[in-house]
C-alpha cells in the first residue's frame, strides 16, 4: 500500500513539474524575442521596433547602420528604447511578467536598406534587414491577412511562411484583426509570433484591432505594449485608429471593435472616428487609398448586417472615393465593389478574407461578385503607378481569386 501512494505521489510530482514547464514556455528571459518591426506614419524616413524582455532588464538600445557586405560594429548609430513592464495571466495558466521595449528609429533615407538588433551590451538579438521605401510611385506589394485567430503554431503558420515565400520582397503586412483568440492570453501570443518568427522584424506589419483582441470593452494589453504603431488618430484610440503613408497609398485604420464592435451610436469611439476618418481623407495627396477595419461592410455570412458600419462610415468612404476596404471578422472570403446609395458616382471594392483554420460558410449573397468558404487565404495587392493588382491565394500557394483596379488616366 506504501509502495503504491510512493508512485502516486512521485506520479503526481512529475506531472506538476511537466505542466510548470509547459506552462512557462511563453516566459521572457534577458534575451530579446517578439521582435517586431511595425510601419510608422511616415516609413520612407522612419521605422518602429518592439521587442520583449524579462523584468531584470530595464534599460535597452536599437544599434542601426546601413547594411553592407559586413556588419561594422564602429558604424552602428544607438536608439535608446522606451520599457513598460506588463504582468499578463490567464485561468490555469502561470503568470507572466514581461517588460517591453519599444523604439523608433528617425532620421533614415528612402529607399535605403538597414541592418538592426536589439538589447544591450549583455544580450542582443540576430541582426535583421530591412528597406526603407523610395519616395516616388514605382511598383510594391503588400500581403493582406483576415483573422488568424486560431491554432497558430500548428495550422496558421503554413500561411504567413507560404505568403511570405510567394512575396519576400513585399512592402508591408497587413493584418485586418482577430490576430488571436482570447484577448491577454500570452499563451497565444507565443504561438503567433512562433508562427512568423524573423519575419516579423524585417517585414513592417500592420494591424487593426478585431473584437477577439479585445475583452468585453477593454483591447488586450499587449496590443500597444508590444506593438509600436502610429498614433495619429483620435486621443484614446492610439494604435488602433490611424493613417499611413506608403509611396503613392495613403493607408487607413479605423477600430470598429471599439466600444462593443460600435454599437453606441452617439459613443465617442464611433463618432470620434468619424470625424477623424473625414479630415484625413479631406487632406489626403495620395492616389490611392485602402481602408482597413475588423468588421465587415457587407457580409459573406447570411445570419450577419453591419448597417450601422455602412450608416456612418459608408457615405464618408464614396465622398472621397476610397478604392478598396479590406476587412476580416466572418471566416470566409467575399468581395465585391458596390453601394447603399446607388447614384452617387463612386462604388467601393470591399473584400473579407480570412487566413487562419477557423472558417464558416459564405452565404449566397448579391453585392459578392466572388466568394469562397473554407479556405485559408492570403492576399497580394500590388500597386503600379495608376493600376492596382489584387490577388488571393491558398495555403498551398494556388491562385483563388484576383481583380484589378484602375485610375483614369
Amino acid at each position: 500500500m506504501m509502495s503504491c501512494l510512493r508512485c502516486f505521489l512521485l506520479f503526481s510530482f512529475f506531472l506538476l513539474q511537466a505542466g510548470l514547464v509547459l506552462a512557462q514556455v511563453n516566459a521572457p528571459s534577458p534575451v530579446p524575442d517578439r521582435v517586431i518591426l511595425n510601419l510608422t506614419e511616415e516609413p520612407s524616413t522612419s521605422a518602429a521596433v518592439t521587442w520583449r524582455t524579462d523584468t531584470t532588464v530595464n534599460s535597452a538600445i536599437v544599434e542601426l547602420q546601413k547594411a553592407g557586405p559586413i556588419v561594422d560594429n564602429k558604424a552602428s548609430v544607438v536608439f535608446p528604447a522606451e520599457t513598460v513592464t506588463r504582468n499578463y495571466s490567464w485561468y490555469g495558466e502561470a503568470e507572466v511578467v514581461s517588460n517591453h521595449h519599444s523604439c523608433r528609429l528617425t532620421g533614415l533615407e528612402p529607399g535605403q536598406k538597414y541592418i538592426y538588433r536589439v538589447g544591450t551590451d549583455k544580450s542582443w538579438s540576430e541582426w535583421f534587414q530591412f528597406q526603407t521605401p523610395s519616395e516616388d510611385a514605382s511598383r510594391f506589394s503588400f500581403l493582406y491577412f483576415g483573422d488568424p485567430q486560431t491554432d497558430l503554431k500548428s495550422r496558421w503558420a503554413r500561411v504567413i511562411r507560404q505568403a511570405f515565400m510567394h512575396s519576400p520582397d513585399c512592402a508591408f503586412m497587413l493584418y485586418a484583426g482577430d490576430l488571436i483568440n482570447r484577448a491577454g492570453r500570452d499563451s497565444e501570443w507565443h504561438e503567433w509570433f512562433l508562427a512568423g518568427s524573423f519575419i516579423y522584424g524585417t517585414v513592417p506589419q500592420l494591424m487593426t484591432p478585431g473584437n477577439h483582441d479585445y475583452n468585453d470593452l477593454i483591447l488586450d494589453p499587449h496590443w500597444n505594449a508590444q506593438f509600436t504603431l502610429p498614433t495619429n488618430g483620435p486621443k484614446g484610440l492610439e494604435g488602433t485608429c490611424y493613417a499611413a503613408n506608403y509611396k503613392n497609398l495613403k493607408i487607413i485604420s479605423f477600430d470598429s471593435a471599439a466600444d462593443s464592435e460600435l454599437e453606441n451610436e452617439d459613443g465617442y469611439a464611433l463618432q470620434a472616428q468619424k470625424a477623424w476618418l473625414d479630415s484625413v481623407l479631406q487632406t489626403n495627396t495620395k492616389e490611392w487609398v485602402i481602408v482597413t477595419t475588423h468588421l465587415p461592410f457587407y457580409s459573406p455570412k447570411e445570419s450577419r448586417d453591419n448597417k450601422l458600419l455602412r450608416k456612418h462610415f459608408q457615405p464618408i468612404l464614396e465622398k472621397h472615393k476610397v478604392d478598396l476596404v479590406l476587412t476580416g471578422h466572418d471566416h470566409s472570403y467575399g468581395r465585391g465593389r458596390t453601394t447603399d446609395s446607388p447614384g452617387n458616382g463612386h462604388e467601393v471594392m470591399y473584400v473579407v478574407s480570412v487566413s487562419g483554420p477557423k472558417m464558416y460558410e459564405a452565404g449566397d449573397k448579391a453585392w459578392m461578385e466572388y466568394s469562397g468558404a473554407f479556405k485559408q487565404l492570403y492576399q497580394v495587392i500590388t500597386i503600379d503607378g495608376n493600376e492596382l493588382g489584387f490577388q488571393s491565394f491558398t495555403a498551398d500557394g494556388d491562385l483563388f481569386d484576383e481583380f484589378k483596379l484602375k485610375k483614369n488616366e
